[in-house]
Parts: structure tokens; C-alpha cells; sequence
């Protein structure tokens, strides 16, 4: 195609070609695809979490029970102990298990990020501000890699 032919072409408006739209739309289905299978299918389902505090395990329960923890820092060090109604300390994380899952109930952080996450029974939940994360393990979740 020539340059005179391309110019009158763009005058007809056509700026695509049949083949051109096919690319597209089966480039929109499979990111339409994609997005399910990474929101929609079910996950499998953790039995245990284990508590992180910049990047070491620091404590490891069950989810079988109900229960509520305090995670807190001092000094340099995260700890956690299981909650009994009074929180008298700053940077902190009040966690809960029911259910089967877990979650940040209140914390003392800026962004509540890690309160907004929600229940969980996979995945993780972060807590940027306190350098700490929860992350849901057992049940199947673990690879062989």
C-alpha cells in the first residue's frame, strides 16, 4: 500500500480492518477469562495461621476455636498473646478467629488497611504500618515447589 492509498483509506474512516477486531475481542475475552478464574473460583480453605513480624513466624494457632489474640509491638519485638478485654498498649493489632477464619478486628495504624481486608479462610493480611502479616496455612494450600 502506498501513501496515497493510506491517506484515502484514513479519509474513509476505516481504521480497522475485520482482522483487527477479532484480535481485540479475543484479547478482551481472555482478559474477562483470566479475571474470573483469579476472583471467582473457589479457594481452598486454611486450618491454621501463623503471624509474621517483619518477615520472622512469631506465633502459630488453630482456627477450629474461636478465639482473640493481641498482637503488639515492644520495643523491637512483635508479640502476641491471647486478648482479655483491655488494650493499654499502642501498635496494636486485635485479631480474630471465628468460624474458621480470621481477621483484623481493630488495630491503632493510620490506614486500617489491614482491618478492611476482611474475614479471610486463605491468602494473607497485611499490616504495613506494623510490619506484621497474617497469613493462612494448612488445609491443602501448600505447594510442592
Amino acid at each position: 500500500m502506498n501513501r496515497r492509498e493510506k491517506i484515502a483509506r484514513i479519509r474513509m474512516g476505516r481504521w480497522f480492518a475485520w482482522g483487527d477486531v477479532i484480535v481485540l475481542a479475543a484479547a478482551v475475552l481472555l482478559m474477562a477469562a483470566c479475571f474470573l478464574i483469579a476472583f471467582y473460583i473457589p479457594k481452598e480453605e486454611g486450618d491454621s495461621f501463623s503471624v509474621y513480624f517483619r518477615g520472622e513466624k512469631i506465633f502459630t494457632a488453630g482456627m477450629e476455636e474461636d478465639a482473640e489474640y493481641l498482637f503488639y509491638i515492644d520495643g523491637n519485638e512483635g508479640i502476641v498473646i491471647p486478648y482479655t478485654g483491655a488494650v493499654d498498649r499502642s501498635d496494636y493489632n486485635l485479631i480474630r478467629v471465628q468460624g474458621g477464619s480470621v481477621c483484623v478486628l481493630s488495630a491503632d495504624c493510620p490506614d486500617k488497611t489491614c482491618i478492611y481486608l476482611g474475614e479471610r479462610t486463605w491468602g494473607e493480611i497485611l499490616c504495613m504500618a506494623h510490619e506484621m502479616m497474617i497469613r493462612v496455612e494448612g488445609g491443602g494450600l501448600e505447594t510442592d515447589i
